[in-house]
């Protein structure tokens, strides 16, 4: 594997002449800076790339700018309508523009409208340290009477409502407050901050889509942006959903095993691949992940480690330590390494796939310092280094 670091660009409080220092080559980023929808030129590509460049990690071999996270596919064309024309036109320069730089493995996702959701971003584990959890009850309380969101209670059972609506009563103000603020954290990265009133604006924009309207609206996406795809020799890979069910009654098309073969099947062809995310599949408790990566292996070109833990039989889970919690963590890196054993004795362009440790604790002195939620540069580092030491004992 490639050992890789996400890192949001020259904003990131973690910088990157600490993050050369971890024992990693690879760095994962975007051009956040580009307004949303709109393309990403050849000169700023080129300035960014340049930059990470100039680190060094030792004295021949420099930082890389392995992998593009993410490109984002703007809402207009995930409902396919409005001006998704013009918009897929941008994406297609984008595209061209990273080629030209020689910038070629890329992730992106097809959330509607929330990339990912939490609940709480701070919360305290027993040891001090902070994790990102997700409490499904909360969900509903916001939905339902913070967000006031029409037809939520449709989505939920009476039962639920009724504990939703007690929870609501004894949360204070600042806990109300967090709770607000890590639900409009996961919206999709754009110029524009969100309300109550315009998330609920959106949401309605997507009422009329369904589980099977988003599905063909992704192929239709991917028949547009292939041939670019196929001419810049690109590995476009998908990230799977976050959490793994709806939210919002917003549809999820790649939560579990049927959605992975769907998408593969689109043009059957191994450029159009998965971002392998153990976190975001691990959570649906269907999901066999040494299975998914033995069947699905050859298209994965992405990799992301985090664990979680399930809270009982509910839909609620935490971020544990990359080496505890629910999944076998030893099982997914055995499962990962078979294929790259294989990927030696075959024309795969990835002989290394490139491995980030996604998402870490909150630890030691990053709790005092300004962190974006979910990438202390500490928990990760931990993490990385637990990752790598699984990886060097079974190869």
């Amino acid at each position: 594997m490639e050992y890789t670091f996400r890192w949001f660009g020259p904003q990131d409080p973690s910088k990157l002449k600490e993050i050369r220092q971890i024992g990693i080559s690879g760095i994962v980023t975007s051009l956040a800076n580009v307004k949303y929808g709109q393309k990403w030129s050849y000169a700023n590509i080129k300035k960014r790339k340049t930059f990470i460049e100039s680190f060094k990690v030792d004295k021949s071999k420099k930082l890389n700018w392995s992998v593009v996270e993410s490109l984002p596919v703007h809402n207009d064309i995930k409902k396919r309508s409005g001006n998704y024309k013009y918009f897929i036109d941008q994406y297609k320069d984008s595209l061209v523009n990273l080629a030209k730089n020689k910038v070629t493995n890329i992730c992106y996702n097809f959330m509607p409208l929330i990339d990912w959701v939490r609940t709480d971003l701070n919360f305290e584990l027993p040891n001090g340290s902070q994790a990102l959890k997700y409490n499904h009850l909360h969900v509903c309380a916001f939905e339902n009477f913070i967000l006031k969101s029409k037809n939520a209670k449709l989505r939920y059972s009476s039962k639920q409502i009724f504990e939703a609506k007690k929870l609501l009563n004894s949360m204070s103000s600042r806990e109300l407050s967090k709770l607000k603020m890590a639900l409009l954290g996961g919206l999709a990265a754009n110029d524009r901050k969100y309300t109550l009133k315009d998330l609920n604006y959106e949401i309605d924009q997507f009422s009329e889509l369904n589980h099977s309207d988003l599905r063909n609206n992704l192929k239709e996406f991917i028949n547009e942006i292939f041939p670019i795809i196929k001419k810049y020799k690109l590995n476009y890979n998908i990230h799977p959903d976050d959490p793994p069910y709806n939210v919002y009654g917003l549809p999820r098309i790649l939560s579990n095993e049927n959605d992975i073969n769907y998408l593969l099947n689109i043009k059957k062809d191994k450029q159009i691949g998965l971002t392998f995310c153990s976190g975001s599949l691990g959570v649906n408790k269907k999901n066999n992940l040494p299975k998914i990566i033995n069947k699905y292996g050859s298209y994965i070109n992405f990799i992301h480690l985090r664990n979680i833990s399930h809270v009982g039989k509910s839909l609620d889970f935490y971020e544990d330590d990359h080496l505890e919690g629910s999944l076998d963590m030893v099982k997914i890196i055995k499962a990962i390494i078979k294929e790259e054993e294989k990927r030696k004795k075959s024309n795969h362009p990835i002989k290394n796939i490139p491995m980030r440790p996604d998402h870490g604790h909150t630890i030691l002195h990053d709790i005092n310092r300004k962190t974006i939620p979910g990438y202390s540069l500490l928990g990760r580092m931990k993490g990385l280094d637990q990752l790598k030491g699984i990886i060097k004992t079974i190869s």
